[in-house]
Order: C-alpha cells, then sequence, then structure tokens
C-alpha cells in the first residue's frame, strides 16, 4: 500500500481546496492540511518539513505569500503556485506557477514539475 502524502493548501476557496485533494488522492492516499490564508497558515506554524508538497494561493503577489513560498522552497518543499492574474506568478519565480483555472492534468503536471524542481 502507498504511503500517505500530507500537502498543504492555502486556498481561500474551499470548494477548489478538496478538488485539489481529490485529484490528487487518485494517485496515492493524501491527507491534506487547508488554510484559507496566509496569516491563518502562519498562526498555525507551518512546519514545512511535515509535507510532501504545498500549494499556495498566489493572492496577487501579496508579500506575505512571497515570503512563505520562498520559506517552503528554501526548506526544501515542492511548492506550486496558482493564480487567475497571470502576471503575479512572474512575482514567485522560486516556485512551479499554475494558472486559474486548470483542469486534473494541468495539476498534476505543475505538482510533478514542483517535485522535480526541488531534486
Amino acid at each position: 500500500m502507498p504511503s500517505t502524502h500530507c500537502i498543504l493548501i492555502i486556498e481561500e476557496e474551499t470548494l477548489l481546496a478538496l478538488d485539489i485533494e481529490y485529484v490528487l488522492s487518485e494517485d496515492c492516499p493524501v491527507e491534506v492540511t487547508h488554510y484559507r490564508s496566509v496569516s491563518e497558515a502562519e498562526g498555525h506554524t507551518v512546519d514545512p518539513t511535515r509535507f510532501h508538497l504545498a500549494l499556495v494561493e498566489a493572492k496577487l503577489g501579496a508579500p506575505a505569500v512571497v515570503a512563505l513560498t520562498q520559506r517552503l522552497v528554501q526548506a526544501g518543499l515542492p511548492t506550486v503556485v496558482m493564480s487567475a492574474d497571470k502576471a503575479s506568478l512572474s512575482n514567485f519565480p522560486h516556485a512551479q506557477p499554475l494558472e486559474k483555472p486548470f483542469d486534473a492534468a494541468r495539476l498534476k503536471l505543475a505538482c510533478d514539475a514542483a517535485k522535480a524542481r526541488i531534486s
């Protein structure tokens, strides 16, 4: 039986977070920690070593989001940054970009690319 992958999702839209969880659980068991904002995640002291993958809403390149994603990547955590605003994704050269809306195939490709960037 495959091991459970722990995934961090920071996304204000609960339905999107659930959809991401569903898609990623098709390949292996997942345990998701979902926060609706960076401030909520920071309030719980996110420990990057607990997770196998992070997906973070870009929030138009807000400094707190940029700082968090840099910290996650520096800790060796594959990180995907999602946004409907393509221009804001350029604020995250350290993470794998994923433009919204996306389908299951693009989500999986972005996750694989984020993992390859860390390897």
